[in-house]
């Protein structure tokens, strides 16, 4: 399969994966929970995939977002994270893996600012959809998100670069 083939095919499967998450919310997160570890053991079986750069990226997402809960950037019903978005996270740093790789071919600081556009707009795609409710005025929540989204991103991309390079050096181990 070609690799611009197989990124449509990937990008599809997060996107289909965003939107049931933010639209299904409660009445669809034990689906979506369920989808989404499928898609990952599924895709791990059949493609080089480093669970230790996943699960690191998932747990720092989860918890980016129990920090926002807890200073009120964003509230959902529950006081806690809900199981849709534990599920969205986990989807996302899924989807981080395989994107980081064509987007390494990029300048970081490029990648960064775009992926903290596309993180920041998402939130406000979610607040839009009636997904999430925002505690401050939507311009400095954006300004939040983008900072946030910016290190994010940058911090993937470097895990994404770093893991590569390790698994160069050490072919016949599984990274």
């Amino acid at each position: 399969m070609s690799q611009l083939k197989r990124l449509l095919i990937i990008s599809t499967l997060f996107q289909l994966v965003w939107f049931a998450a933010v639209l299904g919310k409660e009445s669809w997160q034990w689906l979506v929970l369920i989808g989404v570890t499928c898609l990952i053991l599924v895709t791990a079986a059949r493609e080089e995939f480093t669970w230790r750069n996943w699960l690191i990226l998932t747990m720092i997402g989860i918890v980016i977002d129990s920090v926002n809960i807890k200073f009120g950037l964003i509230a959902f019903d529950s006081a806690f994270i809900p199981i849709w978005l534990v599920a969205l996270w986990a989807a996302f740093c899924w989807y981080a893996l395989f994107l980081g790789k064509v987007l390494s071919h990029y300048p970081l600081w490029i990648v960064s600012i775009v992926g903290g556009l596309a993180g920041a707009l998402s939130y406000l795609a979610g607040y839009k959809l009636g997904a999430v409710s925002l505690g401050f005025s939507m311009p400095v929540a954006f300004v939040l998100f983008f900072v946030q989204w910016v290190a994010f991103v940058f911090l993937c991309m470097k895990m994404i670069n770093v893991g590569a390079k390790h698994h160069e050096g050490q072919k016949d181990e599984v990274v």
